[in-house]
C-alpha cells in the first residue's frame, strides 16, 4: 500500500500549495487595502480594479503568476518582501506552509520575513482541514449557483427588445466587432444586472442586460448605459474570476474585505465611464439622482454585475464630484499605475533555504551516504546553509578528517552529490555543525 500513501501525500502537497496561493493572494490584496486611501487619490477606479486583478487573477492562475514574476524591473518588489521560500505546485509561488509533507511530524511554517515557526502536523489534522476546506467551498459554490440560476430564470421571463428598439440606439454604442448583446425588460427584478454570455438566442451566445421594467424611460437609458459599460470594460470575467477565488479561499478573511472593495471599484469604474459618455451636465445630474434612488447598498456575492450593487454614498459622491480630468492628470495616474504594477509583480530571482528544514528533508529522504573501504568513520557531522548545500564531515579512526558536499534541488526535491570524499589537511571548524545526523 506504499503507492496509496505516496498518492495521498502528493495530494496533501498540492493542497498545501493551493493554500499558499490563498495566503499570497491575501497578502497582495491586503496590502492594497492598506494603501487604499492613497490609491483613491492617485488611481482611477478602473485602474484600481486592474491592479486588484494582480491579486485575483495574477495569483489564482499559477502560470500568470509565473509570467508576471519575470517582470522584475524595480530594485525591490512586493514579492521579494513576502517570499520566504518557494513551493510545491509552482516553484514561484511563495511557500509559507510546508513545501513537502511526509506524514506526522514537525514542519516549518515560514513567515514573510524568513523566520521559521515549527508546527506539529499529523495526517488526521491535515485530512480534516482539507475536508472542511472542500466542504465549505462546495457549499458556497452551490449557494452561488442557486442564486445565479434563480436570477437568470427571473430575467429570462422578461420581454426581449428588438434590435431596432429606440432604447438600444440611445443606450448602446456598439462597434461592429462587439459580441452580440440583448436586452430584456423584466418586472419584479430586485435590481438591473448584466451577464456576459448570459443566453443563447438563435444559436448564438449573447451578452445579456436585464432592466427593471418599472424604470422610467430616462432611467432605463441611464441604467442601460451603465450595464453596457460593464461589458465594454470586461468586468464580467473579472468579477467571475474573483468570485471563484473567493469561494476557493473562503478561509482567508482578507479576501472577503478585498472582494467587497473590488466590487465597489468595478461599479465606480462603470460610473466614471458612463459619466464620461454622457453629453452634458444635466444628464450627469440625472445619473447621480438615479444612483441615489436605485443604489441599494448591498453587494451580490456571486457573479452578476448589478446597477444597485455596493454602497450608494461613495458612488454618489464620486458622481457629483466627477469632471473630465486634464491630460496631465490622466498621464500622472497612468504613471502611478505603472509603478504600482511593477511593484506588485516581479518574483525573487533567488530564494534562500531554511537550513533546519534541509536537515529535516535529509532525514526524511534517508540519503544513502557511501564511505570508502579505506577508512572507517568514528565521528559524523553535518551542516546545511541557505544556499541549499549540505556539508558532511567524517573523522576516521586515525583522526583524519574527510569532507563531502551535497546540494538540494527544488525541481526534483532531492539531494545530489558526488560519491568522492575530500581528505582535509587540518581539522575543520565545527561551528554550525551537528553530530550524528547521517
Amino acid at each position: 500500500m506504499e503507492w496509496v500513501q505516496l498518492i495521498g501525500r502528493n495530494l496533501m502537497n498540492i493542497m498545501f500549495g493551493l493554500w499558499n496561493v490563498g495566503v499570497t493572494a491575501g497578502l497582495i490584496l491586503g496590502t492594497m487595502l492598506v494603501l487604499r486611501p492613497l490609491l483613491l487619490k492617485i488611481l482611477t477606479a478602473q485602474q484600481r480594479a486592474w491592479l486588484g486583478m494582480l491579486g485575483w487573477y495574477g495569483t489564482g492562475l499559477v502560470s500568470m503568476f509565473q509570467l508576471l514574476g519575470r517582470v522584475h524591473l524595480l530594485p525591490v518588489t512586493f514579492r521579494d518582501l513576502i517570499t520566504p521560500r518557494t513551493g510545491t505546485i509552482s516553484y514561484d509561488i511563495p511557500a509559507y506552509l510546508p513545501v513537502r509533507y511526509q506524514g506526522t511530524g514537525e514542519y516549518a511554517v515560514a513567515l514573510p520575513g524568513g523566520k521559521a515557526v515549527w508546527v506539529e502536523f499529523s495526517d488526521g489534522v491535515v485530512i480534516a482541514l482539507g475536508l472542511l476546506w472542500i466542504g465549505v467551498a462546495l457549499a458556497l459554490y452551490l449557494w452561488q449557483k442557486r442564486r445565479t440560476d434563480r436570477l437568470k430564470a427571473l430575467g429570462r421571463q422578461g420581454q426581449l427588445l428588438a434590435d431596432d428598439d429606440p432604447l438600444l440606439f440611445r443606450g448602446l454604442s456598439r462597434r461592429p466587432d462587439d459580441k452580440p448583446v440583448a436586452v430584456r425588460l423584466c418586472r419584479g427584478l430586485p435590481t438591473s444586472f448584466v451577464y456576459q454570455n448570459g443566453e443563447k438566442i438563435q444559436g448564438k451566445k449573447h451578452n445579456m442586460i436585464y432592466l427593471q421594467a418599472e424604470l422610467s424611460p430616462q432611467r432605463r437609458e441611464l441604467v442601460l448605459r451603465h450595464e453596457w459599460n460593464h461589458i465594454r470594460l470586461h468586468h464580467g470575467w473579472m468579477k467571475c474570476w474573483a468570485s471563484a477565488l473567493l469561494v476557493m479561499f473562503w478561509w482567508n478573511p482578507i479576501l472577503w474585505a478585498a472582494y467587497y472593495f473590488f466590487c465597489r471599484d468595478l461599479e465606480m469604474a462603470c460610473d466614471e465611464k458612463t459619466l464620461d459618455d454622457l453629453p452634458g451636465p444635466e444628464e450627469r445630474k440625472q445619473y447621480a439622482q438615479t444612483l441615489v434612488e436605485l443604489a441599494a447598498g448591498k453587494i451580490l456575492w456571486d457573479v452578476p454585475l448589478a446597477f444597485g450593487e455596493c454602497d450608494a454614498i461613495p458612488r454618489v459622491k464620486a458622481a457629483v464630484a466627477w469632471h473630465k480630468p486634464e491630460k496631465w492628470v490622466k498621464n500622472g495616474k497612468w504613471c502611478a499605475f505603472g509603478l504600482l504594477f511593477l511593484f506588485f509583480v516581479g518574483g525573487p530571482k533567488y530564494m534562500p533555504y531554511l537550513p533546519q528544514e534541509l536537515v529535516q528533508y535529509w532525514q526524511q529522504e534517508a540519503v544513502d551516504v557511501e564511505v570508502p573501504d579505506s577508512w572507517t568513520p568514528e565521528e559524523r557531522w553535518m551542516s546545511a546553509d541557505p544556499e541549499g548545500f549540505v556539508t558532511l564531515l567524517a573523522k576516521d579512526t586515525r583522526g583524519i578528517w574527510h569532507k563531502q558536499m551535497y546540494v538540494y534541488w527544488t525541481r526534483d526535491r532531492g539531494f545530489h552529490g558526488s560519491d568522492s570524499w575530500y581528505t582535509m589537511s587540518e581539522p575543520p571548524d565545527l561551528t554550525g555543525f551537528q553530530q550524528g545526523l547521517w
